[in-house]
């Protein structure tokens, strides 16, 4: 019996992960043959990294993982475990590859205009992510935060019993005098207890005391401790968080428990939109870190612009939710080395031993429709290079640890010398080398059926210049067009810097960070001194190493792939704003670098000689502007132009990847795996269960899923 052929176009994690899940037993590896169509020479999607010349690991941005991923995770422990690690690695079981980061500090603006971080360090559990345990509910999510804020107050944080009373009045419990914030919040665990996990049966009166304890303990404090606190001060703060979180279980109760509705059903407005809607201050709103760190996280600004956010409502409370009330182990997880070594690699392995086929190198030019059926009959390609002998060899290995280069292995390819002479980027949109050859494969031939999980910016019609390499299907298929005009995409920004100096030195004492809502556009920060690990520095070997990123505020990532100059552009204005935000901004992370107002680029490692900002220009900087690097826009109003993976429109053309439908509806690694498990799960029916992939669709009385 013959195999069904199945062309996957695109090695992004939803490619990948969709491979992974077809080829996962011996019976689907016998009645499934599949092949990896990928551009260039690896791996990854916007999770690819690799190796310069000295040996450094280059990155599309900065990737943490949060603890709520248990698709992410449990392919993770699957690939380790079957795996069996070479002599001297460092990443022999999952935990070496990625560890707890619980230290999160939050970027405010005092009230005079400077910057400085509230120090946050999230709760440890005894959870673990990705065993597969079933999801709390939306109440218990509640419960958990309740819990959280209670111990806010527990720890010094509120006012005498008597304040409280004179200026809040009697606290809307059944106990005759609560007057307490903390006490207050311990009724209000013990009224959602009463009420049962999926708050099933109870009067509107009992739903609505939630959010007027809430609003009671938000005004006890404001008009004791919060009315006169100055901005970013930590009574403020717990203001902004006590305002928030009253108005999103207001709005729970109004807008999900009452019509018992889906969070997508929130999705036409925007979140900010929406907190107004349920009583938010609007100062908060407008400009409260605790409301902007969402935003920053999820990359949600319009052409990356910040002062343009959009996030759909119940996308963003949905994030919200899963990332707060459903993590394991840790909020937050850091890998610990790059990206394409932690996860890609062990996985191509894997794949190669499970009998999937690669072919990189491959340009997808042109997928089109049958004349006479609902089906993908034809795939285009260019050869972009010819090897010398045989298959690519994509990646290598040092000291146990398999990489992939930052550029190809020139010495495999013919002309391999020419090109890199050239520089030329198969990666990049506005390459104009010449192909080596055309390729053309044919529906019942070479493919059966088509999973298209190349970034969806590839193919949107970016420009009145260049056809989409899906302009046919989007011709026959409505609901396909509809899809891949209106969901958005983001450019964004990536900054890696080397060091000779410990963070501590630089000035930051507080501990290991993972920083979001600093000044913009570097507003999310990370120490990931523990790559240099992985890193073969010659001594004087760097002591710490600083991973930053944000939106890129521009539009050219539209650009016609016949500009060529437009990557020079990006990355000459990259450099340009990195070096001023350096200048401006960076004495709020590294006080010890501020030099009279300006970056002291001598602490920056870079080679001898090298004097000023031309120390800057030995780091790592890149410019996220091709369609297929940027991210997934959850504007308000898009979520009804998401599609399933079955829902292209033809019978043979499964869809994978971030811009898809699924339990996310936003851009997150975790996104894209389980896209890539249910384009898997369309094909062959497996994995039966995809942890969280239906929680924004489902009604509130069913619960959140498995």
């Amino acid at each position: 019996m013959s195999k069904t052929k199945i062309a996957i176009l695109g090695g992004g994690m939803a490619g990948l992960s969709a491979a992974y899940q077809l080829s996962k037993t011996q019976a689907l590896r016998d009645r499934y043959e599949v092949t990896i169509y990928q551009l260039g020479w690896r791996l990854g999607g916007k999770a690819a990294s690799g190796r310069d010349a000295i040996g450094r690991n280059l990155e599309h941005g900065l990737h943490v993982w949060f603890g709520c991923y248990e698709n992410t995770f449990k392919m993770l422990q699957e690939i380790y475990a079957a795996r069996t690690p070479p002599p001297g690695s460092k990443l022999r079981i999952w935990q070496d590859a990625v560890k707890p980061q619980d230290y999160t500090p939050i970027g405010m603006l005092d009230d005079k205009g400077g910057w400085h971080y509230l120090p946050l360090t999230w709760p440890t559990n005894s959870g673990t992510p990705g065993d597969g345990t079933l999801m709390p509910t939306i109440a218990q999510m509640l419960e958990t935060v309740i819990g959280w804020l209670k111990e806010i107050f527990d720890n010094g944080n509120e006012p005498s019993p008597a304040e409280a009373t004179a200026v809040a009045g009697p606290p809307p419990t059944r106990t005759p005098t609560l007057p307490q914030p903390s006490s207050v919040l311990e009724a209000a665990i013990d009224h959602l207890r009463a009420l049962g996990p999926h708050l099933e049966g109870q009067a509107d009166e009992d739903l609505q005391r939630l959010p007027d304890i809430l609003r009671w303990v938000r005004d006890a404090h404001a008009r004791t401790r919060g009315a006169a606190a100055a901005a970013g001060s930590k009574d403020a703060i717990i203001f902004e968080v006590l305002d928030v979180f009253a108005a999103v279980a207001q709005g729970i109760m109004v807008d999900l428990w009452l019509p018992d509705a889906t969070l997508e059903s929130l999705d036409g407005s925007d979140f900010r939109a929406w907190l107004l809607d349920h009583g938010a201050d609007p100062k908060v709103v407008a400009s409260s870190s605790v409301v902007r760190v969402l935003y920053d996280t999820m990359f949600q600004y319009k052409d990356g612009d910040t002062a343009d956010p959009s996030y759909a409502a119940g996308t963003a409370l949905g994030v919200i939710m899963r990332l707060v009330g459903t993590y394991k182990g840790s909020m937050m997880w850091d890998v610990q080395a790059g990206m394409g070594e932690v996860i890609v690699a062990p996985l191509y392995e894997h794949l190669l031993d499970a009998g999937v086929q690669f072919q990189f190198f491959s340009k997808i030019t042109s997928v089109e429709p049958a004349e006479d059926r609902p089906a993908v009959q034809t795939i285009r390609l260019d050869r972009q290079a010819d090897t010398l002998n045989g298959a690519y060899a994509p990646t290598t290995s040092q000291d146990g640890t398999a990489f992939w280069p930052s550029q190809p292995f020139w010495d495999q390819l013919q002309n391999g010398a020419a090109m890199q002479a050239a520089g030329v980027n198969f990666e990049s949109y506005w390459s104009n080398w010449p192909a080596a050859g055309k390729v053309v494969l044919t529906r019942g031939v070479d493919f059966d059926i088509v999973i298209q999980a190349i970034s969806l910016g590839a193919y949107k019609p970016l420009n009145t210049q260049d056809v989409s390499m899906c302009a046919g299907l989007m011709t026959r298929s409505p609901a396909f067009d509809a899809f891949v005009r209106n969901i958005g995409i983001v450019p964004s920004q990536a900054l890696q810097l080397w060091c000779n100096c410990t963070t501590s030195q630089l000035g930051w004492t507080t501990g290991k960070p993972a920083t979001v809502a600093g000044p913009e556009y570097l507003n999310i920060w990370a120490d990931m001194t523990q790559v240099l690990g992985f890193e073969p520095w010659p001594a004087p070997k760097p002591l710490s190493l600083h991973y930053l990123t944000g939106t890129y505020k521009t539009t050219l990532y539209q650009q016609p792939s016949s500009n060529t100059g437009v990557p020079a552009t990006a990355r000459a204005e990259i450099r340009q704003q990195s070096i001023d935000w350096l200048n401006a901004s960076s004495g709020a992370v590294w006080p010890v670098a501020d030099v009279g107002g300006k970056f002291d680029w001598n602490v920056l490692t870079a080679p001898a000689g090298a004097v000023g900002e031309a120390r800057f220009d030995a780091q790592f900087w890149r410019a996220n502007i091709d369609p297929t690097e940027c991210c997934t826009l959850s504007a308000a109003g898009t979520t009804q132009y998401r599609l399933h993976p079955d829902q292209s429109g033809f019978t043979n053309l499964i869809l994978a990847g971030e811009g898809t439908r699924h339990g996310f509806n936003t851009t997150t690694f975790e996104g894209a795996v389980m896209s890539g498990a249910a384009a898997s799960r369309a094909i062959c029916g497996e994995p039966t269960r995809i942890v969280g992939y239906d929680f924004l669709q489902r009604r509130f009385s069913q619960g959140p899923g498995a």
